[in-house]
């Protein structure tokens, strides 16, 4: 069974050696994720994870969009540790979303763009917009079909919304893949006491459709009569074959987050799972967001 503190011995000699010579506190975020810490030491608090690629933080701190890095190495496993400064805020609520829309908008534009940061990526094989799609569908029918026998009586639904899925990515125009966060929703983003918003959580970046971005901020935290502003800030067309690819690649990623990921300690619930495709079925119909747009 994998270990959540598992290198706590070895933080706490980083820390010494790079920050401060001094007794550190490491207490655990609340969540499944990886290994990550809140460090305290006196009246300073860090951030610290583990195993995550070092660059991709780098290169967003450099740009303001992430934390600043302070420290950067490896432990003896071979695993990576980066320790980030504390930023004091929170994660954003729907009506912080609309009150900083021009700031999301443009922190996703600046991410989107740029060009450093799309060659620390892993490159794709092609810059189609249905490539990608594609090949995003075939990680997401593998990683369903490792918890489908568990739940017997959503299989068929998920099954045929999944096929349904395949046939409208193959008819997808165009290519311009971009650096995608890929799970930007507001757990992954900080608003800081002074209004300043910041990404975090960068392991699951790709080149990727900006779709997936886009649809996911918009049906999430934003009513219908603010995205076409979203958009023009964001740098993206209000046109009929966007709408599309942000439906598609929602209703996938509605189902990927259902499914725990790998190396982490999310559990599954099958008791759960069907009630939990709420989402996925409200985007494969064009529906709103059931949640609603206010807090």
């Amino acid at each position: 069974m994998m270990d959540r503190t598992q290198h706590q011995q070895e933080v706490q000699a980083f820390l010494q050696r790079h920050i401060s010579n001094k007794a550190w506190d490491l207490t655990l975020p609340v969540g499944s994720g990886h290994e990550t810490y809140f460090a305290q030491c006196g009246d300073q608090t860090y951030f610290v994870k583990i195993g995550v690629q070092i660059a991709r933080y780098q290169a967003l701190a450099a740009m303001g969009l992430t934390p600043q890095v302070l420290a950067a190495g490896r432990l003896a496993d071979g695993e990576s540790i980066l320790v980030q400064a504390y930023v004091a805020g929170k994660n954003p609520s729907r009506r912080e979303y609309r009150l900083h829309l021009t700031q999301f908008a443009a922190a996703i534009r600046q991410l989107h763009h740029n060009t450093a940061l799309q060659k620390l990526l892993p490159q794709a094989p092609s810059d189609l917009y249905a490539a990608a799609g594609l090949e995003a569908l075939s990680r997401l029918e593998q990683k369903w079909a490792r918890w489908r026998a568990q739940v017997p009586q959503a299989a068929e639904f998920v099954d045929h919304s999944l096929g349904d899925l395949r046939q409208k990515i193959a008819d997808f125009q165009g290519a311009g893949l971009v650096a995608s966060h890929n799970d930007i929703c507001n757990a992954n983003w900080l608003v800081s006491t002074d209004g300043k918003v910041y990404l975090i959580d960068l392991e699951s970046m790709s080149l990727d459709d900006p779709a997936l971005d886009v649809g996911a901020t918009l049906w999430w935290y934003y009513p219908p009569q603010l995205r076409e502003s979203f958009l023009e800030e964001a740098g993206y067309p209000p046109d009929a074959a966007f709408q599309e690819r942000m439906q598609v690649r929602m209703a996938m990623h509605c189902l990927h987050i259902l499914l725990p990921r790998e190396q982490s300690f999310d559990v599954f619930d099958p008791d759960d799972f069907t009630q939990s495709l709420a989402d996925f079925r409200a985007v494969l119909a064009g529906e709103e967001n059931p949640q609603g747009y206010e807090d």
